[in-house]
């Protein structure tokens, strides 16, 4: 079944990178979307790629869409799906109205063929599954056997698979479903994300084998030529790093 054509206006997308966003932050998605372009799948078909975080407004959804949508610039062909059934974020991104089907509807099993939930954007390389309606049982829904049916399928038909997870210290979907992730994404909000949070939220990905490969260090303030506006500044942190300072 041919998915839907419904396309947002991704030029209207202010969370998405454009013509007047810093170098910098441009810079730092081309240095972790070059490190994942050389990082191998743990099985057949497109590597799979999710964003987790130590706790709330962390901005790992931005980092998620944007990095997709690079990957969509340079002619890859690209899923993002919001694995956040819980507090989804990406319909809004998108411009999806409220109450679209998703990926809920999908592995609840509402919905059978998954390319229903699946919506084409203005970038003919990216496509979106949102969330869906907030489910009672959103951590059963991944853990069971729809999901991995799913990332096969996509696994299929993409170059890429991101996904949107929930933070992951304040609930374990994202480390659940480690065994179909080739790598994970840890996004750390300057002055928000709290230090022991962050150790612990790693230790819990590393405690089920998760492949970290990189962190990226959120709303940076620099003392000269502070960004401002939403993007202020984004480092890319090849694996840890130093996250030891990374929240008060």
């Amino acid at each position: 079944m041919k998915k839907k054509d419904k396309k947002n206006n991704i030029k209207d997308n202010h969370n998405l990178m454009g013509d007047d966003t810093p170098f910098a932050v441009k810079e730092s998605f081309s240095l972790l979307r070059t490190n994942i372009l050389y990082t191998r799948s743990n099985s057949n078909g497109a590597p799979v790629f999710a964003v987790t975080s130590a706790g709330e407004s962390s901005g790992k959804s931005t980092i998620i869409s944007n990095l997709a949508y690079s990957f969509a610039n340079i002619s890859k062909k690209v899923i993002l799906i919001d694995g956040d059934m819980r507090c989804p974020v990406q319909q809004e991104f998108f411009g999806y109205k409220k109450g679209t089907k998703g990926l809920s509807e999908f592995l609840s099993g509402i919905v059978k063929d998954w390319h229903e939930v699946v919506f084409s954007t203005e970038n003919s390389f990216m496509d979106v599954i949102p969330s869906g309606h907030i489910p009672p049982n959103p951590s059963e829904l991944l853990l069971g056997g729809e999901f991995l049916t799913l990332i096969s399928e996509l696994k299929r038909e993409y170059d890429y698979v991101f996904i949107d997870f929930p933070p992951i210290g304040v609930i374990s979907d994202a480390a659940s479903v480690s065994n179909c992730v080739d790598g994970y994404i840890f996004v750390i909000r300057s002055n928000v994300s709290n230090s022991t949070d962050v150790s612990e939220a790693l230790a819990a990905l590393e405690s089920v084998g998760a492949n970290i490969v990189g962190i990226v260090l959120n709303d940076v303030d620099y003392k000269e030529g502070a960004f401002g506006g939403k993007y202020r500044g984004s480092q890319y942190i090849s694996k840890y790093g130093d996250v030891s300072q990374s929240g008060k």
